[in-house]
């Protein structure tokens, strides 16, 4: 019981502690009450594997409508809203709110460098995995005034969607949630 207690505990703190490393300044968010949030796919990899070669060898070239989705439809109307929604329930109590504001002082940029899809083989499956950069702009001069870099950020082992992009729709929460959590401890 001990041992199981333990393996447990292990893949619950390997799952939870994302991989994270924040440089400049972002407390220039301090007092913001709406952040712009833009993405940007350019030069995506998928399991360190460029877009074209995912699709192939996935056998997911013969599905024409799917794959327009899944660079469309999916990130615009699951992957992202999930996001920004997971990043403003961390700041709710702040009041400040994340979305299309192309108004205001600041815009992060999402700047997404791997999607790993993970698989889908029941318990044996294999989460999702992000790696992305948090690019904090000056929306009006685009000067760089932080980013948080997230590694091999995943959902938990036990979501376990049979398709690809409803994991990959959980790993963008848990992206949103990273964020989310480093702008709330902005003092």
């Amino acid at each position: 019981m001990k041992k199981l207690f333990l393996f447990v505990l292990t893949i619950g703190i390997a799952f939870a502690v994302h991989a994270q490393k924040t440089t400049g300044d972002i407390s220039c968010l301090k007092g913001q009450n709406q952040i712009n949030i833009s993405f940007n796919y350019e030069g995506v990899t998928y399991d360190g594997d460029s877009e074209s070669k995912y699709f192939k060898s996935e056998d997911l070239a013969k599905k024409a409508d799917w794959r327009a989705a899944w660079t469309s439809t999916y990130r615009t109307e699951k992957w992202e809203p999930q996001l920004t929604e997971d990043i403003n329930k961390e700041n709710a109590k702040k009041k400040m709110e994340c979305g299309d504001f192309p108004e205001a002082t600041y815009t992060i940029i999402i700047k997404l460098v791997d999607i790993d899809p993970g698989s889908f083989a029941g318990p044996m499956s294999v989460p999702a995995k992000i790696t992305a950069n948090a690019i904090i702009v000056n929306t009006e001069t685009q000067a760089v005034m932080g980013t948080i870099e997230l590694k091999k950020v995943s959902h938990s082992p036990y979501f376990t969607a049979p398709r690809p992009e409803l994991r990959v729709a959980e790993a963008f929460s848990c992206v949103g949630e990273a964020i989310g959590k480093k702008l709330s401890k902005i003092k």
